[in-house]
């Protein structure tokens, strides 16, 4: 029988603990900000990739603002279906703003915002750049996090596994 960790971090704050991994805080100094052991932080880093309670959901993104939980979508790219949970009330930092029930039209257009447009001069060398042999506005963001000039906002993207 798996033993369970006795602390359960909400997503929010799980969002919170990636990204501060992400940026290279050491385990230690995460688990000092959020006053448990390293391994307590460890567990809930493997966790927080374990998404297993959607069975058809292969990829959850955060949609993050600095370090702040803005909005999660999970995505199931068999049936192109996407659900999200906002965790702000401020419209403009909310992935898909006012929309709540995003459909995959909604989701591509996302995915395409928060990339460079594949009219840019010089897109192939772009591309080259990356590593990416076309334009696909998923490598693309899986590549640069969705980071764009002039806002504070990118993606933190995790594939579920097994």
């Amino acid at each position: 029988m798996e033993k369970k960790s006795e602390y359960t971090f909400t997503e929010p704050q799980l969002a919170h603990i990636l990204a501060l991994q992400q940026q290279g805080a050491s385990l230690s100094e995460i688990a000092e900000e959020y006053q448990v052991s390293g391994q307590v932080i460890c567990e809930e880093i493997k966790r927080a990739r374990h998404f297993n309670e959607i069975p058809d959901v292969t990829m959850r993104i955060y949609f993050m603002n600095r370090e702040e939980l803005c909005t999660a979508i999970d995505i199931d790219f068999r049936h192109e279906r996407v659900k999200i949970r906002n965790y702000t009330d401020q419209i403009p930092l909310r992935a898909f703003g006012v929309v709540t029930e995003p459909d995959w039209k909604d989701f591509e257009y996302f995915l395409e915002e928060r990339c460079f447009p594949k009219t840019r001069d010089h897109a192939k060398e772009i591309l080259k750049e990356l590593g990416l042999p076309f334009y696909d506005p998923l490598l693309i963001v899986e590549k640069t996090k969705g980071y764009m000039a002039g806002d504070q906002q990118w993606l933190l993207i995790l594939k579920k596994e097994a």
